[in-house]
């Protein structure tokens, strides 16, 4: 291959990155989605076209919460990279890892995007995903690193750098930094909702509605506004207005976490025969995707165990299989709450303290660790934990749904 070539193929790269990141809304996302599924169809070994047709799949998902999406993406990147393999198609190893990512498979996805990278330092997405993986897996230091790698080569000031600069800056206890540079990234929708569940967290209603509301505004068919709206709403009381929105999520996306909140409305609100069938639908589907080999929803299994549908035995085996894959505060904690609740106190302050590690400033750990370190007999930490909930939320003990 000659050098001008290699420059051409290093280009077409860095331009389909760019090209997949822009927003693709209603006629402008279906007529390019149509364009590509034809275009793979008509030539299986078009490689380029199957990378982007991953990458406007993975949009899709994150935008519709359909994971029929997820699938999709990953079968056009081994597409991609059955037509031409790596090292030469770096493009599809860099859509693989997302898929893998997406399917919760942190590992892998990290052994992906790292090869993306050595083979071309230009792929963005790829460095982006080898962040993420090591923040999933709990390798906080090499996740910082790749971020801030990150901002130099794609500008500090861009609005995938500050999102991820903000959830580092939430993991260690500094939630006004979070906020400010959230609100730096700009006006896309995902960000509004994440500002109005750092609100939401920290009890100020009102301003979580604000934000929701403006992402609602702005992106009318936006299921993630509509179900943080919904959680506002069973938080604050209304909750035919939480029950109806929760509907209305489902009508769009059937997913299984929103079987499973609108199923902890009612139990919230003391209705355990309607509560029933709802928890029923969230647990069938979870255990559908977990034994298609999908590592999405162990972490929501040994939640619904330890609250929705208390079994302590089952939450402490998919916390366990949750912790397995990846090896964040939340997964301790995870893991920490259902020994609780299976009364293995002890382990559990152990696994709690490792949550703590980051001194996140998070309501439902000092919750979880105020209880925890209570019942092994440390009262004064214990305590301490739980006047910290409060401090931090002082509407905790109102509905939440399990994320």
């Amino acid at each position: 291959m000659t050098i001008r070539a290699t420059k051409n193929r290093a280009l077409i790269a860095v331009l389909a990155w760019v090209l997949v990141a822009l927003p693709l809304v209603g006629g402008a996302a279906d007529t390019s989605l149509a364009f590509l599924e034809a275009r793979a169809r008509q030539d299986p070994l078009d490689f380029t076209a199957h990378n982007r047709l991953s990458a406007l799949y993975i949009k899709y998902l994150r935008e519709t919460g359909d994971l029929a999406y997820l699938q999709r993406a990953e079968q056009a990147a081994r597409a991609s990279l059955a037509a031409v393999p790596a090292p030469p198609n770096v493009g599809g190893l860099a859509a693989l890892a997302v898929s893998e990512f997406e399917n919760h498979h942190f590992s892998e996805a990290l052994v992906l995007a790292e090869q993306a990278y050595r083979t071309d330092p230009r792929q963005l997405g790829a460095l982006a995903t080898i962040g993420d993986a090591h923040l999933e897996l709990g390798h906080y230091p090499d996740a910082e690193r790749s971020y801030t790698q990150l901002a130099v080569q794609q500008g500090a000031d861009a609005p995938p750098v500050l999102a991820r600069q903000a959830r580092l800056a939430e993991l260690h206890g500094d939630t006004a930094q979070a906020v400010a540079l959230l609100k730096r990234a700009g006006n896309d929708v995902w960000f509004k909702v994440r500002l109005g569940e750092l609100s939401f967290h920290s009890g100020d209603w009102l301003q979580a509605g604000q934000f929701y509301q403006a992402a609602l505004k702005q992106q009318p068919d936006s299921f993630v506004a509509v179900e943080h709206l919904a959680e506002l709403a069973a938080a604050q009381g209304h909750y035919d207005e939480a029950i109806a929105l929760y509907q209305k999520v489902l009508k769009q996306t059937p997913r299984a976490e929103f079987f499973q909140a609108l199923g902890d409305v009612y139990a919230f609100m003391g209705k355990a025969d309607l509560a029933k069938p709802w928890h029923a639908k969230a647990l069938a589907a979870y255990l559908q995707s977990v034994a298609a080999g999908n590592a999405h929803y162990l972490h929501h299994l040994a939640g619904f165990y330890s609250d929705s549908q208390e079994n302590p035995a089952e939450a402490v085996r998919w916390a366990q299989q949750d912790l397995a894959i990846r090896q964040s505060i939340y997964a301790y904690d995870t893991l920490a709450w259902a020994l609780y609740k299976h009364g293995d106190f002890v382990q559990a302050r152990d696994m709690m303290a490792k949550a703590l590690a980051l001194k996140t400033r998070d309501a439902h750990l000092f919750y979880h660790a105020g209880l925890i370190y209570s019942r092994v007999g440390e009262l004064a930490q214990g305590r301490q934990f739980l006047q910290q909930t409060v401090a931090i939320n002082p509407s905790y003990n109102a509905f939440h749904a399990h994320r």
